[in-house]
């Protein structure tokens, strides 16, 4: 009896244990999120902290016009203000076509060329409409909307007789751009991160010059300013931390204007960033 009592509790034992493993295997994604480091135990916190995004929220919806605000922090996370609010992508969707152009060069196993490059570097460094209307005519709109499901977009249309008009919102942008290790062919990625930090002094408005040089900063602007709509969707670097962002605005009474709000937005998330080393 006494040997049948001892067996029982060792299996319930064993069961527990099991079920303990089970439990600690399932939170190890989670956990991963939260500390940072082989074995060193130190919690990180997130990136920007809950009270800088509050205070750009604030600090948004004190200005002008129609706004949205997403942040992708570094644990992974969206917040921000009228997250999925649609507006008209303006050149911010050339991030889009550079990553399907990419992924076409990868799946007929090509490498870049000249002629790539002639396309793809002015739609980038200079937002040059004429190079992006060439690349969206060889990728075509179905890969602009594979593009838009593999980062997760749920806000995305194509647009309506111009491809500025596509329909997007902050919260996809900011998805697109934490995603963009995933999505962009690996022989391709620094050609693109080069593309993306190097752009033209002149388009380098709103968050680069606030970031910069405490952080590392991949960005695409975009504005139609008949209609008073200035966009920015960044991806920031420094060691140990990535997080995104995406300030969407229109009916912005200058351009001057919209820029200003965009980097009043950055100055808030990034108050208090130290200094690199």
């Amino acid at each position: 009896m006494w040997a049948e009592r001892t067996s029982a509790a060792t299996h319930g034992l064993a069961a527990a244990l099991a079920g303990l493993l089970l439990a600690t295997l399932a939170a190890a994604p989670a956990i991963a999120l939260e500390y940072q480091g082989e074995g060193s135990g130190t919690p990180v916190a997130a990136y920007p902290s809950a009270a800088a995004i509050s205070a750009a929220e604030r600090f948004l919806d004190g200005r002008a016009g129609r706004t949205s605000l997403a942040v992708v922090d570094s644990r992974g996370r969206l917040s921000g203000v009228r997250v999925n609010e649609h507006f008209q992508s303006a050149s911010v969707v050339k991030v889009m076509m550079l990553i399907a152009y990419l992924q076409m060069l990868d799946a007929h196993h090509r490498s870049l060329r000249a002629s790539d490059n002639a396309l793809l570097h002015p739609m980038i460094h200079i937002s040059d409409n004429s190079a992006a209307s060439a690349v969206l005519a060889i990728v075509g709109g179905a890969a602009l909307a594979r593009v838009a499901r593999e980062s997760a977009m749920r806000d995305y249309a194509p647009g309506v007789g111009w491809w500025a008009f596509t329909q997007t919102s902050a919260a996809d942008q900011a998805r697109l751009f934490f995603a963009l290790p995933r999505l962009v062919p690996r022989q391709f990625y620094a050609y693109a991160r080069g593309l993306m930090s190097g752009i033209e002094p002149s388009q380098s408005w709103g968050i680069p010059p606030v970031a910069r040089p405490r952080w590392q900063i991949f960005f695409k602007t975009g504005a139609l300013p008949s209609e008073g709509l200035f966009h920015e969707a960044a991806r920031l670097e420094r060691p140990g931390v990535t997080f995104t962002v995406a300030v969407f605005t229109t009916g912005d009474p200058s351009m001057g204007y919209g820029e200003e709000t965009i980097a009043g937005v950055g100055a808030n998330l990034l108050a208090g960033t130290p200094p690199l080393d």
